[in-house]
């Protein structure tokens, strides 16, 4: 499932760069990450925990459905919307490229892709934004998004640090990844990592970054 795919370069039809235009902008936030059921509280899947707890703390209780598909709101936000890929890691991109499109779809709104997904390079619960055009390094859920999309997203990386046992083997690094959090750094994360991402949200409404690009 973490293997390196052979993901072919091509152009999208959903692929842009955002840009400032005469629209209000709309900030699509997403949480990359596997199955639920299977890989719940998974170091791979620290975006969805992320989006869950931002749902839960900063009120997006409410859902928004657009043509089938179904966002987490907040009406006293409705410049943001949440959203949680469903399925594996690798297929980010194939199953984001429909609700994507869907958000393209509303002439009204200038869209904005934010995409929230775990770092190992990162000492766990750092929080970093990178900018549009920005490279995948690696990372599959992010590879599969640029195949699909293009580069035209901006990324907040949620901190997982790295097993310093593993180094860079790969089956290492595998087995590290899907393993669970431990109790104390789940509250780590909802302690530090919540409040700061949300904060950046906030930033982003001010469109501080969201227009960044390499």
């Amino acid at each position: 499932m973490l293997s390196f795919l052979p993901f072919a370069r091509k152009a999208s039809s959903l692929s842009r760069i955002a840009v400032p235009n005469n629209k209000p902008v709309l900030i699509l936030v997403v949480s990359i990450g596997n199955p639920e059921t299977q890989y719940h509280g998974t170091r791979h899947s620290v975006g969805h925990m992320i989006l869950k707890n931002l749902c839960e703390s900063q009120g997006f209780s409410q859902v928004k459905q657009l043509n089938g598909f179904k966002f987490k709101c907040n009406a006293d936000k409705p410049d943001v919307l949440l959203y949680q890929t469903p399925g594996f890691m690798n297929l980010s991109g194939k199953n984001l490229a429909k609700p994507w499109k869907a958000i393209l779809a509303q002439p009204q709104w200038n869209p904005v892709l934010v995409v929230l997904h775990d770092e190992l390079d990162l000492d766990l619960g750092k929080v970093r934004v990178r900018k549009q055009n920005s490279s995948a390094r690696g990372h599959n859920g992010l590879r599969s998004i640029q195949q699909h999309i293009g580069r035209g997203y901006n990324a907040i990386q949620i901190g997982i640090g790295r097993d310093s046992s593993s180094q860079k083997d790969p089956d290492s690094v595998s087995k590290y990844v899907l393993s669970k959090f431990s109790a104390q750094e789940v509250e780590q994360l909802h302690q530090h990592v919540v409040p700061r991402v949300a904060a950046i949200i906030e930033e982003m409404r001010q469109h501080k970054h969201i227009f960044e690009t390499l």
